[in-house]
């Protein structure tokens, strides 16, 4: 009985996998030539959980988001929209059109973006982001063999 009471304050302290909500932030970073990308961490969203969403010229949309660990399931238009949400792997790898998954931990935030006609080994690595949140140093990685460093303000 010791250890049923043990596990279930463990699985109350982590209600998603160990995944625990933060505070809303907002990040800024910006290449040498001044480029601007802003990252907003556990936004609070209209399709439900907190958002971790990333803003860029290099995006044809106003934003990209997706809850922590999970995806943002985009259309097809011209320009991508977010049309649902998913923690569940397989409804987002059945998705046909674009995905987004973001993580955000206390060592570093990654989105990465993905787009497929079919599944599995058929989905297309479109760009990626990843910021060390312990330095500030990010980069940008593009379907292209892009690297684009990026330096991001942190919050204390």
């Amino acid at each position: 009985m010791k250890y049923l009471v043990q596990l279930v304050a463990f699985i109350l302290a982590f209600p998603v996998l160990g995944q625990t909500v933060g505070e809303a932030q907002e990040i800024t970073c910006r290449t040498e030539t001044g480029q601007e990308l802003v990252i907003q961490l556990w936004t609070p969203h209209p399709l439900g959980d907190p958002m971790h969403c990333i803003q860029s010229e290099r995006l044809p949309s106003e934003a990209f988001c997706a809850p922590n660990g999970g995806w943002g399931l985009l259309n097809d238009a011209g320009v991508p929209a977010l049309v649902s949400v998913t923690m569940d792997w397989k409804t987002a790898h059945e998705h046909q059109l674009g995905k987004l998954t973001a993580i955000a931990g206390p060592k570093a935030v990654r989105f990465n973006a993905q787009h497929g006609v079919g599944t599995g080994s058929n989905l297309s690595y479109e760009w990626k982001f990843t910021l060390d949140r312990r330095t500030g140093d990010a980069t940008w990685f593009s379907k292209a063999g892009e690297r684009v460093p990026y330096r991001c303000e942190l919050q204390g």
